[in-house]
């Protein structure tokens, strides 16, 4: 009697560690799905051209619909995936012939011009538009976000004689980072 309880123990035995070793074959193995998307900046422009046409000496121009100060003309769009600040660069206007140069400055000079901007609508021109260290447009453009902005020119106080009638050009960046 005493072997066949141990046979019969046994045998329970086998059968529960055999039992144990085949539920790993019918456990469920649930899994983590994990998406990922780069980090994008990108942003859109309404306007790309800013054709001033002719100048006087202390000529103010905006870069409005209507040439008036109280309007935003662009729209800057945010088509990135995270808000982005936005700053901006302007560079001097060139002529063929780098002696007839108009210099980006603060305030209009002798061959110097400037340029600031405005992100509000109310003709207070108040970011300077420089060549280096940017100043900011907008912070934290939400994504999908928009604003809208604008600038105003002044012309030189002084243009050289040699200097009449020189197409120039030069260029505005609209300078974007992460926030």
């Amino acid at each position: 009697m005493r072997n066949l309880k141990r046979t019969a123990l046994s045998l329970v035995l086998a059968v529960a560690l055999l039992g144990a070793m085949a539920v790993p074959a019918f456990a469920q193995n649930p899994t983590v799905s994990i998406t990922v998307s780069a980090r994008l900046i990108s942003i859109t422009n309404t306007k790309d051209v800013w054709a001033i046409g002719v100048v006087t000496v202390n000529d103010v121009k905006y870069f409005s619909t209507d040439n008036t100060q109280n309007d935003t003309w662009s729209e800057i769009e945010n088509t990135g995936n995270v808000a982005v600040n936005i700053a901006i660069l302007g560079t001097d206007f060139v002529a063929g012939n780098t002696t007839f140069n108009w210099v980006l400055a603060d305030t209009a000079g002798d061959q110097t011009y400037s340029l600031f901007a405005n992100t509000d609508g109310t003709g207070t021109y108040n970011i300077e538009v420089k060549k280096a260290a940017p100043n900011t447009l907008k912070a934290g453009l939400a994504k999908g976000g928009k604003h809208t902005w604008s600038m105003n020119f002044t012309a030189p106080s002084a243009f050289h004689v040699d200097d009449d009638g020189l197409d120039k050009a030069a260029s505005v960046t609209l300078v974007t980072s992460g926030v």
